[in-house]
């Protein structure tokens, strides 16, 4: 009986996705764009839980018959690139049984896209699992968004990037003595982490941490001991996946007793982060009221954009107001997830590039000793600095242009067709049809990035002025440049038009303050070679030839672990530890 039950479900399931997989099929003919398809629903919950086990054996098919399965992974436009537009145009679809998929490549269409942010909007069915305390500037819409944007993006200010400044540059120093003190550093991924989220806790809460503290392992067996504002958050970020999946069970009424194992404690670390979020937006609203205007994190700066715009208890549903508790919690969350991954990400990415292209951190290294020979009071204040650090923000620019933490971002046409121009022609994008912008295509175009658009090089951004030696102002007619894509969708790391990053620069200058300490006064970092050869230790010939063997086999590794980066949530690599490296001074 039970049996005859499952293969009856199957078999209507099955049925049910060829009706759907027709109908697609028909409504993207009428779009006029070349059409994938693909046998599966990639949101679905069979194929998501059997996808693990079907992508390595389909993939395997001769003559390309399983070429739809890799499209079935999350962030699978990293791993084909620009490639597959290479061979299907600028833009195509994927039509199967769920919705319709139109991948883009196209800058001008990207753009005008991202520019259109109520016609294209966020797809509240997706976006809605991030909700994980409240409604936030990721996930809504409309006149809602407005509400949100006029007081979360006034916080990201300049005095808020001079915090950001000086905390990022306290929690490098004390990484960098770490890391000079081992004789091999394979913990950069971990290590990088704790750094981004120090500065996320210092510059965005007030909630100060030192590096060292926050990278050793806890001796306490007590359970019972509260975790803490920075554990709880640590807790959170680190199972992302597993918390949107309990924010869901939350809300659907699933009582805490009923969860257990590592959900249970994943429950404590959620309920003690709003109780945490809500003593802090409580000492900052006391603080303002009692005119204290001295505090620049985020948490403060945006209570008094809310209190700018009024009470909280006007913000009901829809236009005017502040924001609710509850919407403020969900804004202070999605700032650490955004914040926290995609930095610590980025500079993963870049100082391990380095480590694989020593000739960039001799290049990044003029600029900064330039900058500390004309500041030897070694203070580097932010307002002086970070606009000298050019080539410090063209090594960011690159390494996220290759290896950006976001690959693809998509929109979502709802309830309405539209107009869209892709490759001078237009087009209408039926209702109910996601549009999936590819980051990663557009970021290595042949057409906006020349023949060597796969390859890692800083220098492109720079634009040769008159006097192009290190150290000069940025903003001087006589110094160097960083270049604008002459294509704006070409470039999209932090996204364009209206829904840009408001992050973008607190970013920028978190990753250019830790470069600049760890680069500084001689610092570099080396690949580990397999066999390394003792200081002052004679070789022969033959161990020469060994240890550049070792050298070319330690950089292989790198580059293959660097190219195999998976997305979880933002793009990763995956067990980093197998890639080590060593911190060393350079006389």
């Amino acid at each position: 009986m039970f049996l005859q039950v499952f293969i009856s479900l199957l078999l209507a399931y099955f049925l049910w996705s060829l009706v759907r997989f027709i109908h697609n099929y028909n409504e993207a003919r009428k779009i006029g764009l070349p059409i994938l398809i693909t046998p599966i629903n990639p949101s679905g919950p069979l194929w998501m839980l059997t996808k693990d086990f079907l992508i390595p054996v389909v993939s395997r098919l001769p003559f390309g018959l399983g070429d739809w399965a890799m499209r079935g992974e999350m962030g699978w436009t990293f791993y084909t690139k620009y490639a597959i537009h290479a061979r299907h145009g600028d833009a195509f679809i994927i039509a199967g049984p769920g919705e319709n998929d139109i991948v883009v490549a196209d800058p001008a269409a990207a753009e005008d896209v991202m520019r259109r942010r109520n016609d294209f909007i966020k797809n509240p069915a997706m976006y809605g699992m991030l909700d994980i305390y409240g409604p936030n500037l990721d996930t809504v819409n409309g006149k809602v968004w407005d509400r949100h944007r006029k007081i979360t993006v006034p916080p990201f200010n300049e005095q808020n990037s001079a915090l950001v400044w000086r905390e990022a540059g306290e929690q490098a120093e004390q990484m960098l003595d770490v890391w000079t003190s081992r004789d091999t550093v394979r913990s950069t991924q971990p290590d990088v982490h704790a750094l981004a989220l120090n500065v996320l806790c210092g510059a965005g809460f007030g909630a100060h941490s030192g590096f060292v503290d926050t990278t050793l392992p806890s001796t306490d067996s007590n359970t019972c001991q509260k975790l803490g504002y920075r554990e709880s958050l640590r807790m959170l970020l680190a199972n992302i996946v597993q918390l949107v999946f309990l924010a869901l069970l939350k809300k659907g009424g699933l009582p805490d007793w009923l969860l257990f194992g590592s959900m249970k404690k994943l429950a404590v670390a959620y309920e003690e982060f709003r109780v945490y979020m809500s003593e802090k937006l409580a000492c900052e609203k006391s603080a303002f009221e009692q005119g204290d205007v001295s505090r620049h994190n985020l948490l403060s700066e945006m209570v008094r954009a809310m209190e700018g715009s009024g009470s909280t208890s006007t913000a009901a549903a829809g236009g005017g107001g502040g924001l609710t508790d509850e919407e403020v919690y969900g804004n202070l969350f999605i700032y650490n997830l955004a914040g926290h991954d995609t930095t610590a990400a980025t500079l993963h990415f870049a100082l391990t590039l380095l480590a694989v292209y020593p000739q960039w951190q001799t290049w990044i290294a003029e600029e900064i000793d330039a900058i500390h020979k004309v500041d030897a009071s070694g203070l580097f204040y932010y307002e002086d600095t970070f606009p000298k650090l050019v080539r410090v923000l063209a090594l960011m620019y690159e390494t996220v242009r290759l290896y950006g933490p976001v690959v693809l971002m998509p929109r979502y046409t709802a309830d309405s067709a539209q107009r869209l121009v892709i490759q001078g022609k237009e087009h209408i994008i039926p209702p109910r049809t996601t549009i999936l912008l590819n980051f990663a295509a557009l970021h290595r175009h042949p057409k906006y990035w020349g023949p060597d658009a796969d390859d890692f090089r800083p220098d492109r951004w720079i634009i040769p002025v008159e006097d192009d030696r290190p150290g000069n102002d940025n903003d001087s007619t006589s110094g160097p440049l960083l270049l604008q894509p002459e294509e704006a969708g070409s470039f999209v790391p932090w996204n364009l038009g209206p829904r840009i990053c408001p992050g973008k620069k607190f970013s920028q200058v978190e990753f250019t303050r830790v470069i600049l300490t760890l680069f500084a006064n001689g610092s570099r970092v080396e690949l580990v070679n397999s066999n390394p050869r003792a200081q002052g230790e004679s070789e022969t010939e033959q161990e020469q030839e060994q240890e550049q063997d070792a050298k070319a086999k330690a950089r292989a590794l790198a580059l293959r672990i660097i190219d195999e980066a998976k997305v979880e949530v933002t793009l990763k690599m995956v067990k980093p530890e197998r890639i080590a490296l060593k911190w060393v001074k350079k006389l």
